[in-house]
């Protein structure tokens, strides 16, 4: 976590001492984190003084980076972007955000990417152009301190899906609560923004040759009366507060930004001289810190989120109602059990995973398979509207295929390590991870051909039954 100027680590107003805290206390796909601070200033960190270089940052050292502007002027050195800019496209993730006006220009405003994902000279801070989210205290009176109090700005998730299923951003998805819609205001943010071209190289196509674009998240509001300092808003508009770009389907780094750090440092969190802060409010509060531990989890390399696979398969065999399915499978399951061992799996998966987490843990699997075939998933899922898709699902085994998927991988791990079994024994005797992932392939293959040859069936059937429309 790298911040530079007047911001902190420490308990000050503009500390970030309790989003560490959160941070290091988050699970991130089941490990717990290192996370280490850095100031290019003198000010207490882990590492004061800090420059980019080949040695203080790399993909062999770090998974995330975030960036916590303050200063607003000048530029990293090209040296210090290129850095950045490899352990990006090495697939690091990295976070950036600023402030009001030009605060975070040095630290964020030039590295690719990042540099076209926010404003990083921005609305002012006192001006009619300015951007507030600050809702008035119980008082109902506007005023500075209203940010330091327990009542957060409501934001707009955006969501997809289809008609049937949708859900927020992997950033907003909450375990237990859905979606997070909250996060602390403050009386003059930045906003996020999506780039107006990807031309040129900053911006890497997929596999399929689809350009891969940065995504709205969340949209907040700027309206708001007048106080010391502050001009009121006569013309409340909508903003981007939250931005972010999947560079794994391009084989880069994923990238978020944030409309401003105030979402993050002390003076909004927790209780300051200013105001009780948002801690106050405990469902807000979780609802935030629940994004926090979000975007840490969303932003590691690919690598490393496959990382969890084969755990989770490794606990849901052993759990009802999939071990009660997988208690008697023969060597080689028809293909009508392994659905049924899919749907049971899927249904498990929700206990525990949010939208956002199963989808990827599916792509995950699809990717092992055929790493064509998951891009060309997601590219047609994009492509439908809601009744092309209600019929693809009949006509073309999207729910199928990842039944499937999941009924092949979890009779490959219930073969390979059998219930009550010395798991490292039955590991090691498979060759190790490599070992049970080559037999979950071969069962994956075997399940996709059954599958392809039950597809082609039915699709001449229903060609037969369309040829008399």
């Amino acid at each position: 976590v790298v911040t530079d100027g007047f911001l902190s680590f420490d308990m000050a107003d503009f500390g970030l001492s309790d989003f560490i805290d959160t941070l290091k206390n988050t699970t991130i796909h089941g490990m717990t984190p290192i996370v280490e601070t850095a100031h290019r200033g003198s000010t207490a960190a882990d590492h004061t003084n800090f420059t980019f270089t080949s040695s203080t940052l790399s993909r062999g050292k770090y998974d995330v980076l975030f960036l916590f502007g303050a200063l607003s002027s000048g530029s990293l050195p090209t040296a210090e972007i290129s850095v950045v800019s490899q352990f990006m496209d090495d697939g690091g993730g990295v976070f950036a955000t600023g402030d009001h006006a030009n605060l975070g220009l040095q630290l964020c405003g030039n590295i690719p990417r990042v540099k076209d994902m926010r404003r990083w000279v921005g609305p002012t801070a006192g001006g009619t152009d300015r951007l507030s989210t600050n809702d008035p205290g119980a008082d109902n009176i506007f005023q500075f301190n209203d940010q330091s109090d327990e009542i957060p700005q409501k934001i707009y998730p955006a969501y997809t899906g289809t008609t049937i299923s949708s859900a927020p951003h992997y950033l907003l998805q909450h375990p237990t609560k859905r979606v997070i819609e909250v996060l602390p205001d403050h009386p003059h943010e930045s906003e996020c923004t999506i780039p107006t071209s990807l031309a040129g190289t900053d911006w890497p196509d997929d596999s399929l040759g689809n350009s891969v674009s940065p995504e709205v998240v969340a949209i907040s509001v700027s309206y708001g009366g007048g106080f010391s300092g502050k001009e009121p808003i006569s013309a409340p508009r909508s903003f981007n507060a939250i931005v972010a770009y999947n560079g794994h389907d391009a084989s880069v780094g994923r990238i978020s930004t944030d409309a401003t750090w105030h979402h993050f440092i002390n003076i909004n969190l927790i209780s300051t001289a200013s105001g009780p802060g948002l801690m106050a409010n405990a469902d807000a509060y979780d609802r935030v810190n629940t994004y926090f531990g979000n975007i840490a989890s969303w932003l590691m390399p690919k690598n490393v989120r496959r990382c969890l696979r084969w755990p989770i398969l490794i606990c849901i065999k052993e759990l009802y109602p999939v071990a009660e399915f997988i208690a008697d499978l023969p060597d080689e399951p028809d293909l009508p059990t392994l659905l049924e061992i899919g749907r049971e799996t899927q249904v498990t998966l929700a206990r525990f995973l949010t939208p956002g987490q199963r989808q990827e843990f599916v792509t995950d699997i699809f990717e092992m398979h055929n790493e064509k075939l998951a891009q060309q998933i997601t590219s047609i899922r994009k492509q439908l509207n809601s009744i092309e898709e209600t019929i693809c699902q009949s006509t073309a085994p999207l729910e199928l295929m990842e039944q499937a998927a999941l009924g092949a991988v979890i009779h490959a791990v219930a073969t390979t390590v059998p219930a009550s079994s010395d798991l490292e024994a039955s590991l090691k005797n498979a060759g190790g991870i490599e070992g049970l992932t080559k037999i979950a392939k071969g069962s994956l293959t075997h399940t996709f051909k059954e599958l392809s040859t039950a597809v082609r069936k039915g699709r001449s059937c229903i060609d037969t039954m369309l040829d008399h429309f």
